[in-house]
C-alpha cells in the first residue's frame, strides 16, 4: 500500500504541471496513512528507507501545494504589501480545503483532522520541519517546533497530536519501532533477528547501538529495548544453564543433567529446552524399567528381556556405558544363560511339535511360532553356536510347508477344473500333501473329492486285469491244444499183434497165521486256552507312530481317557531315550487307530 502511494507521488511531482485537485488527493492519501500507521491504526512491516521517503515526498507535496498558494494570494491581492502575505488571514485559518474523497457524512472520521487545509507559509514550513524531526525519532527538536506552529495556528490538530505523542514517548518510554530514529530503528531490527538464532551477545551489541543512537536524539527511556535486553540477559542465562545441564550429561549425571535442563526450560519457555527435558524425563523411566525386569525374582520372559536389551543398548550409544548402565549390563549378563537356554528348548520343542503335527495350520503355526522365538534369540544372543542351524532348518522346514500349502490349493483348483471321475492331476499334485498330513481337515476334504478317482482308477484296473486274464487262459489253452496236437501228430501208433509165450507159475502153499485181534487206544483230548486281552487307559493326548517313537510318522492321535488294546509282538521295542514302547489299537464307530506309543503313557487296572 505504501510503495503504492509512493509511485503515485512520484509520477505526479515529475509531472510539469500537476493538478491542484491531484496534489491534494496525494498529500491526503500520504498523510492519512503515514498517520494510522504512527498511531498503530495499521500494522504492516515498513522498511524505514521507504518511510523516509514517504515523508520526503509529503513535504514535497506540501510544499508544491503552499508554494502554488502562496501565488494566488497574491495575485488576488496587489494591493497588501508583500509583509502582510505572512499574517494570517481568516480563509487561511478558518476556511479549510477539504478533499473531495470525502462527503458530509465523513465529519465523524478520526482522519478528518489530518487532511491538509490552506495555512500560513512559515507555519507550514516549521510543520515540515517538525514533522521531519518527529518522524526521524528527534521528538525534543520536534516539540518546540510543534509549540511555534501551535503559536501562529492553535486550530491545527495535527500539530496538536503530533506534539502530545512525542511527549509521551519521552515521558513513558512506549516508542513504537516505527517511530524510532533510523539508525536506532536498524539497529533494534538487527538486534531482533541475530535474538532469533540464539546470538545473544550480538543482538546486546545491536541493541546498545540502538540505545546510543536513541541518547544522541536525547531519549533517554525506550521501554521496548529495555524489555528486549531484559528478555535477552534471561536467555543468555537460561543458555548457561542448559550447557552445564548438558555437560553433567555427558559426565553421567542424568538426573542433575535434568535439573539444569529443566531450570533452563522453566525460565525460557523454548522448544529445544522442553523437548530435551521430555526426553531426559522418558530415558530416566525407561532405566527404571529396565530395572525392574533385570532384578525380577523369577523367569523372564525371553521378549521382554530382548526388548530391554535393545533399549539399554540405545541408551548406551546415547549416553555411553555411565556407571548406572553399566550396572543393569552386568546384572543382564547374569540372567541372560538361563533364559536364552530356556528360549532354545521352547525353539526345538516348536520345531518337533511342527514336525509331529497332524494338520498343516497346526505345523505352519509352530513353525511361525518357533521362528519368532529365533528373531528373539538374534538380539539376546546374536553369536550363539545354534542360532544357524535352527535357522538353516526353520526356513528349509518353512519352504516345504509352503510348496505343500500350494500343492493343496493347486490340487483344490484343478478339481474345478477336470472331471469328477478321473481327476489326475489333482491326485498327482496332492500326492505328497496327503502322505504328509494324511488327517489334515483340508486333505481329508480333498480325499473325499478325489474318491471316484480311486473308483475309476481300481474299477478300470480290475476290469483290464480279468479281461487280460481271460485273454491270457483262453489263449494259453488253445496254444496248449496246438502243441499236444503237434506232438501226437509226430509220434507213430502201435499195431495189435496176436501171439502166445508159455510162462511158468508158482502155486503158493496156504498156511495158518493168526490174526491180532482189536485193541482199544485212549484217544487224547485237548482243551482249548483262551489268549488274555489286556487293555489300557492313555493318560494325556499323544500321537499313535508307526515305530518307537517320536523319529516315526504318526499314523493317528488319541485323546486322554481312551481306552486302547494292547497288540503282542515278539520282543520289546525300546525309543532313543531307552523308554518302552508297546502297539496298541484303538477303535471306534468310524476309525481304528494301530501303533506304538509309550508304556509310561498308559495306566493299566
Amino acid at each position: 500500500m505504501l510503495i503504492d502511494l509512493i509511485i503515485k507521488a512520484k509520477d505526479i511531482l515529475n509531472q510539469e504541471q500537476p493538478t491542484d485537485q491531484a496534489l491534494m488527493e496525494t498529500e491526503n492519501a500520504l498523510s492519512a496513512y503515514l498517520e494510522a500507521l504512527a498511531t498503530e491504526r495499521i500494522s504492516e512491516p515498513i522498511e524505514t528507507t521507504d518511510l523516509e521517503h514517504a515523508h520526503r515526498l509529503l513535504r514535497e507535496v506540501r510544499r508544491e501545494r503552499s508554494r502554488r498558494l502562496a501565488e494566488a494570494q497574491a495575485q488576488t491581492a496587489n494591493e497588501i504589501p508583500e509583509q502582510a502575505s505572512q499574517v494570517p488571514t481568516p480563509m487561511e485559518v478558518d476556511v479549510p480545503a477539504v478533499s473531495p474523497q470525502l462527503g458530509e457524512d465523513d465529519a465523524y472520521d478520526p482522519l478528518k483532522s489530518f487532511l491538509p487545509a490552506s495555512h500560513n507559509p512559515r507555519a507550514d514550513a516549521l510543520m515540515d520541519e517538525a514533522e521531519e524531526a518527529f518522524y526521524a525519532g528527534n521528538y525534543q527538536k520536534a516539540i518546540p517546533l510543534y509549540e511555534k506552529v501551535l503559536e501562529i495556528e492553535p486550530a491545527w490538530s495535527r500539530a496538536q497530536e503530533h506534539r502530545d505523542e512525542a511527549e509521551e514517548f519521552l515521558r513513558s518510554g512506549n516508542i513504537p519501532s516505527v517511530a524510532l530514529p533510523p539508525n536506532a530503528g536498524k539497529a533494534f531490527g538487527k538486534a531482533q533477528s541475530a535474538a532469533r538464532v540464539f546470538r545473544y551477545q550480538t543482538a546486546l551489541d545491536y541493541l546498545d547501538e540502538a540505545f546510543a543512537s536513541l541518547k544522541e536524539a536525547g531519549i533517554s527511556r525506550w521501554r521496548e529495548g529495555e524489555e528486549l535486553r531484559q528478555d535477552l540477559e534471561n536467555q543468555m542465562q537460561a543458555h548457561e544453564v542448559y550447557q552445564e545441564g548438558l555437560g553433567l550429561l555427558a559426565q553421567g549425571d542424568l538426573q542433575g543433567g535434568l535439573s539444569k535442563i529443566q531450570a533452563a526450560a522453566s525460565a525460557v519457555v523454548l522448544p529445544e529446552y522442553v523437548d530435551k527435558a521430555a526426553e531426559i524425563r522418558a530415558d530416566l523411566m525407561t532405566l527404571d524399567q529396565i530395572a525392574d525386569v533385570v532384578n525380577l525374582s523369577g523367569s523372564v520372559p525371553p521378549e521382554i528381556l530382548a526388548d530391554t536389551r535393545q533399549e539399554l543398548d540405545r541408551l548406551s550409544i546415547k549416553y555411553s556405558e555411565i556407571p548406572r548402565i553399566s550396572r543393569l549390563r552386568s546384572r543382564l549378563e547374569v540372567i541372560l544363560p538361563n533364559v536364552v537356554a530356556s528360549l532354545i528348548e521352547y525353539i526345538q520343542r516348536q520345531i518337533r511339535q511342527a514336525e509331529s503335527a497332524s494338520s498343516l495350520k497346526i505345523a505352519i503355526e509352530a513353525y511361525t511360532a518357533s521362528e519368532q522365538g529365533l528373531a528373539t534369540l538374534q538380539i539376546l544372543q546374536p553369536e550363539n553356536p545354534l542360532l544357524r542351524t535352527l535357522e538353516a532348518d526353520i526356513q528349509n522346514a518353512q519352504a516345504e510347508m509352503q510348496v505343500l500349502e500350494n500343492s493343496l490349493d493347486r490340487a483344490g483348483e484343478s478339481l474345478t477344473e477336470e472331471s469328477r471321475f478321473f481327476p489326475r492331476d489333482a491326485f498327482l499334485i496332492s500326492e505328497q500333501v496327503r502322505k504328509r498330513f494324511p488327517q489334515d481337515p483340508n486333505v481329508l476334504g480333498l480325499k473325499r473329492k478325489l474318491r471316484w478317482y480311486y473308483v475309476s482308477l481300481f474299477g478300470g484296473g480290475t476290469i483290464a486285469l480279468t479281461l487280460i486274464s481271460l485273454a491270457l487262459w483262453f489263449g494259453g489253452r488253445g496254444i496248449a491244444g496246438a502243441v499236444r496236437n503237434h506232438q501226437l501228430a509226430r509220434t507213430p501208433s502201435p499195431t495189435i499183434t496176436a501171439s502166445l509165450t508159455p510162462t511158468g507159475t508158482i502155486t503158493p502153499t496156504p498156511t495158518e497165521t493168526a490174526t491180532p485181534g482189536p485193541t482199544a487206544t485212549e484217544t487224547p483230548y485237548y482243551t482249548p486256552s483262551p489268549t488274555p486281552i489286556i487293555t489300557g487307559t492313555v493318560l494325556r493326548n499323544l500321537f499313535v507312530r508307526q515305530s518307537c517313537y517320536e523319529a516315526f510318522p504318526a499314523t493317528g492321535r488319541l485323546s486322554e481317557g481312551d481306552v486302547v488294546t494292547l497288540i503282542a509282538i515278539p520282543n520289546r521295542v525300546f525309543d532313543d531315550l531307552n523308554r518302552e514302547c508297546v502297539l496298541v489299537e484303538h477303535r471306534e464307530d468310524t476309525t481304528n487307530v494301530i501303533g506304538y506309543i509309550l508304556i509310561m503313557d498308559l495306566s493299566f487296572p
